[in-house]
């Protein structure tokens, strides 16, 4: 089963990755207000959980052994099934067919289920009690009295091999089918990222916000689109938002092609100090650190425009990230 566990391991990463917080990939499935709560970490949890009970039979001293080892075996593969169509509707594809699931389902239904099984008027079809008599670690057996055999006893056994080897490939199959969804939804999101770097500057923010909106703007104020757009237009009024903008092109690079990029950035200001302007401390305020630079004219310039705009977040972190992510021949003493 540990194949079985490495694809549920990756359909999880990719979950986590790209699903639960990109819209593109959320389109692609049955996103719902359920889905949204991430039940699905319990689908696929609860199915790894749970993989070690498939296993063949390890004791059966005792008919209890016997007994227990039948209703454990077959209850967990009835709920395996379940959750796979719970996971299939999720990706949107379509529930597992049932010549699939049987004969594995049928025999829980018939033993565990409904051991005595009546039709819609109510009237008895079949009844089953385990056949501890012929109790083995190798096969399931147990007796059923049909209406279809006139209620004579007729002995069902099934190889415990048989049964496992059946829920493998079914497990197999269905998962390998989202996984393939997987990856087609991911290769389509590869290629439209792509795109990104065959687009003129200024129509890049406006393809990002609708495309993935998330892509980069959950990780600074400076990359929101309203900001981008804002500095594109006065890019050539101050060096902040230039900086911005290659700041910019910087993390998307290293979002998109995983590599990152060499630059030569230097701190204007103390990392400590850079934290508090970050969160907008409300004890250690601007005023302080006007105080604390103000022999620097150009850091003493930039925190007085982000006192000036402590409500715009647009100037404000603009002028931060000046500050910390400063373009220069050489790095300034402080």
């Amino acid at each position: 089963m540990e194949k079985i566990r490495d694809k549920l391991s990756k359909i999880n990463e990719n979950w986590n990755k790209f699903y639960i917080n990109k819209e593109f990939f959320q389109k692609k499935i049955n996103f719902t207000d359920e889905v949204k709560i991430n039940y699905y970490g319990d689908l696929n949890f609860y199915l790894t959980d749970t993989l070690s009970l498939i296993k063949n039979f390890d004791h059966i001293d005792t008919d209890e052994d016997y007994i227990s080892n039948i209703i454990v075996l077959l209850q967990v593969i009835y709920t395996h099934q379940d959750l796979i169509d719970e996971l299939l509707y999720i990706f949107k594809l379509c529930h597992s067919e049932l010549k699939d699931k049987n004969p594995n389902r049928q025999i829980r239904n018939e033993l565990i289920g409904h051991p005595v099984s009546r039709d819609k008027k109510g009237k008895l079809k079949s009844s089953v009690l385990f056949d501890i008599m012929n109790k083995s670690k190798d096969t399931i057996n147990y007796t059923k009295y049909s209406s279809l055999n006139n209620f004579k006893p007729s002995v069902e056994t099934y190889k415990v091999e048989d049964i496992l080897s059946n829920h493998y490939l079914f497990l197999n199959k269905y998962l390998d089918l989202i996984l393939k969804k997987n990856d087609e939804n991911i290769s389509e999101y590869q290629k439209k990222l792509n795109k990104i770097f065959t687009i003129p500057l200024n129509n890049q923010f406006c393809y990002i916000k609708y495309f993935d909106k998330n892509l980069i703007s959950n990780l600074a104020y400076i990359f929101e689109n309203e900001s981008l757009e804002y500095y594109y237009i006065n890019m050539r009024k101050h060096r902040r938002y230039l900086f911005c903008l290659k700041q910019y092109k910087k993390v998307l690079l290293e979002v998109i092609r995983d590599i990152p990029t060499k630059t030569n950035y230097y701190h204007l200001i103390k990392s400590y100090d850079y934290e508090q302007l970050n969160k907008k401390d409300s004890v250690f305020t601007i005023d302080f650190y006007l105080d604390k630079y103000k022999e620097n004219k150009l850091v003493y310039k930039e925190l007085l425009n982000m006192k000036n705009n402590k409500s715009n977040n647009k100037e404000y972190y603009a002028s931060l990230n000046f500050l910390w992510n400063y373009e220069s021949s050489k790095p300034f003493n402080n």
